[in-house]
């Protein structure tokens, strides 16, 4: 049992900072950080057919959950320190600190765009226990007791009990996620702030703005069935066809997921949206320290990867260059530093869906024509109702000459190898055409860029 709970490795806050303090360094980051046993399994997962691969790593999920009994001395700063750790080997100061939503490529993007370390706000635990046959209560039951007992210990924390049966269905089976928010302004980061960031330097917060449908359990706990993609919130409660066809496939035996005896409410979704509490606090904090705060509020996901994109086409035009190609990045699947390293417009899309699809299609034609486009589909071993096709992808991509740096076709979206090899063929070309980014973004620069956005969506 571990002393101290580490966070999800499907959770965006460690694979940001790590990828932010690489970046910082010049450096490269290992997104999924494998064991070598883990590593040889999936290569050799990679040569047999995707169903394969489907089957069994989901059952090998029920190994990398938490027990239970592991919560009993829970505290939130050890999820923090280990965060902040990330940051260790960077000395001095930054002109600017970020904080907030982790979303991915475009937080990391737009954090070494300015020069400063990201803090999170969320952060994801995974505990052995799901519900192999889609019963809701069932999986509720495997974490409520904890969630409660953790908000009632802490003041300035929000839990979140997640049951995505479609999306995460490869891993809701065996395993559950409790995720935290931060609704005030922990004093480990105050400490950190004050440390490294320059006097009179600025804070800029990332306030998601999506939001979804829950059920709350009590003060500060709730539940949340179904997760972003082209399903909505009203349609994971009420059901549809297609929902019920995916179940029957799945082998899940039920597709009511009202969790009743709680009030449904509207709420910040679970992975993408700000709950209130800890921006105010920043403001409130650097009004008194003498920092300049800065609050960068977008309503949908695909906003702040549109802010990364052309914070990035700004960074270029600042050095009087073109860019080098573009790189379309998924989910975890994203490379801050390779972007940096050669002059990429990134492009991060959310999930493997087809709302992703259409969000890809609208920025192609923004792509430069003539140079390299690398694209990165995800592999997530579930086939969803909304889950895009392969040929939507690349009709999406106008291009037929993209570089594939994800799961093949053969195995989309199920390729076991890709968790190894995702990004080598975009290092390779990287390591050959390096022309390191030196521009940094300052606070003017960025506040043009989001008048410029807003104006635009």
């Amino acid at each position: 049992m571990p002393t101290h709970p580490s966070e999800s490795t499907e959770s965006s806050s460690p694979i940001i900072t790590r990828a932010v303090a690489a970046g910082l360094q010049n450096q490269f980051c290992r997104n999924y950080n494998f064991p070598a046993w883990q590593k040889a399994l999936l290569l050799g997962l990679g040569v047999l057919p995707q169903a394969v691969g489907r089957f069994i790593i989901s059952r090998f999920q029920s190994l990398s959950g938490l027990p239970p009994e592991s919560m009993l001395g829970f505290s939130i700063n050890d999820l923090i320190q280990a965060r902040l750790d990330d940051y260790a080997q960077i000395s001095g100061r930054f002109p600017t600190l970020t904080v907030g939503i982790g979303l991915g490529g475009p937080s990391t993007h737009l954090s070494l765009a300015l020069g400063g370390p990201f803090l999170p706000q969320a952060f994801v635990l995974t505990l052995r226990g799901g519900s192999s046959d889609g019963d809701v209560q069932r999986y509720f039951q495997r974490s409520a007791k904890i969630a409660q007992r953790i908000a009632d210990q802490n003041p300035g924390l929000m839990t979140i009990q997640h049951y995505d049966p479609i999306h995460d269905g490869w891993l809701t089976r065996w395993v559950n996620h409790l995720r935290f928010k931060l609704l005030d302004l922990p004093e480990p980061y105050i400490e950190f702030i004050r440390q490294r960031l320059e006097p009179e330097g600025t804070v800029v917060y990332l306030e998601g703005g999506a939001s979804w449908l829950r059920y709350r359990i009590g003060e500060r706990s709730v539940f949340q069935v179904g997760g972003w993609g082209d399903i909505s919130a009203e349609e994971f409660l009420e059901g549809s066809q297609r929902i019920r066809t995916y179940a029957r496939h799945a082998g899940l035996k039920h597709t009511d997921w009202h969790l009743e005896g709680y009030p449904l409410e509207h709420g910040p979704e679970s992975e993408w949206g700000s709950e209130p509490g800890l921006g105010e606090a920043l403001e409130q904090f650097c009004q008194h320290a003498g920092y300049r705060f800065i609050r960068i509020r977008l309503g949908h996901p695909h906003d702040f990867s549109r802010l990364a994109f052309a914070a990035m086409q700004r960074l270029l035009e600042k050095e009087s260059r073109k860019p080098a190609g573009a790189l379309v990045e998924t989910f975890s699947q994203f490379d801050a530093s390779s972007a940096r390293q050669a002059g990429l417009l990134p492009l991060w899309l959310i999930f493997n869906t087809r709302d992703s699809v259409r969000f890809l299609k609208e920025m192609s034609p923004q792509f430069p024509p003539d140079k390299p486009l690398f694209f990165s589909p995800l592999s997530t071993f579930s086939l969803t109702p909304d889950m895009a096709t392969w040929d939507e992808w690349v009709e999406a991509l106008s291009r037929e000459d993209f570089i594939n740096i994800g799961a093949r076709p053969s195995h989309y979206p199920a390729d076991a190898r890709a968790l190894v090899k995702w990004n080598r063929p975009l290092r390779e070309w990287v390591s050959l055409n390096s022309q390191l980014i030196q521009a940094r973004l300052n606070i003017e620069e960025l506040e043009e860029i989001i008048i410029d956005l807003k104006s635009r969506i």
